[in-house]
């Protein structure tokens, strides 16, 4: 688990932008904090970047965006608390159905930032071992799942810290791509503040890896999610 462990320590982004920049260079994220407006950059080759480049930078930014919120959503109804669990339920039904697109992507955001944090804290308490040796057969697949497939995601944005400082400096070395580098630079620092929210799980999911609660976790960004199911039985 050792390459696990150093992709906990890669994505321990601080909130500051100089404690954020501090962390980047200690933990390899240099090149992701770089790529964010007013936090530095370096110069690239125009012709190293084209189009199809960003499509793919953003579509793996996606892929992981959607790993890491559905698998800390099926985690969540694992190791949260009944009430807890319903409140959260009852929130997102209501975000999804707010009228306005920035208030709804507003009110998901900050749901799925507090799914993170409820996770973490579960796997962080004594309780969580309680919890996860009464799961039944299925529930435990079905976590240990979500787990494997919320590590990919972590993988996936691994792999977009170590592309994004090149691919945003060629885009501003363009000028035929000039007007996407708005969306992109957008993109980038998404990408920053989920591996935030990501760390405070991550290292809990090792740590039951490690005692054989859950089963292995995934080494490489390329390895397949594996299919989540209800929880229930």
């Amino acid at each position: 688990m050792k390459t696990t462990r150093n992709v906990i320590c890669t994505l321990a982004i601080g909130a500051a932008c100089a404690g954020l920049t501090t962390q980047a260079s200690a933990f390899g994220l240099s090149n992701l904090t770089a790529a964010v407006p007013g936090m530095g950059g370096q110069s690239a080759s125009a012709s190293a970047v084209n189009g199809g480049n960003i499509d793919t930078f953003i579509k793996t930014a996606h892929d992981a965006d959607q790993l890491i919120t559905t698998s800390t959503q099926y985690m969540l109804n694992g190791v949260a608390d009944q009430d807890v669990i319903e409140d959260q339920k009852a929130k997102r039904d209501a975000a999804n159905n707010i009228a306005d697109p920035k208030e709804r992507d507003a009110a998901l955001a900050k749901l799925n930032a507090d799914d993170a944090t409820i996770v973490q804290k579960a796997l962080d308490s004594d309780k969580v071992q309680a919890k996860i040796s009464a799961m039944n057969k299925h529930q435990l697949s079905q976590f240990s799942n979500a787990a494997f497939s919320f590590m990919v995601g972590v993988l996936k944005d691994k792999q977009l810290a170590g592309e994004s400082s090149s691919l945003v400096s060629g885009v501003t070395a363009n000028p035929t791509l000039l007007p996407r580098l708005s969306s992109l630079k957008d993109v980038v620092s998404s990408v920053s503040s989920q591996a935030n929210n990501s760390a405070k799980i991550a290292d809990g999911l090792v740590k039951l890896a490690q005692s054989g609660k859950i089963s292995k976790l995934p080494t490489s960004a390329s390895d397949a999610p594996k299919q989540m199911d209800s929880m229930t039985d």
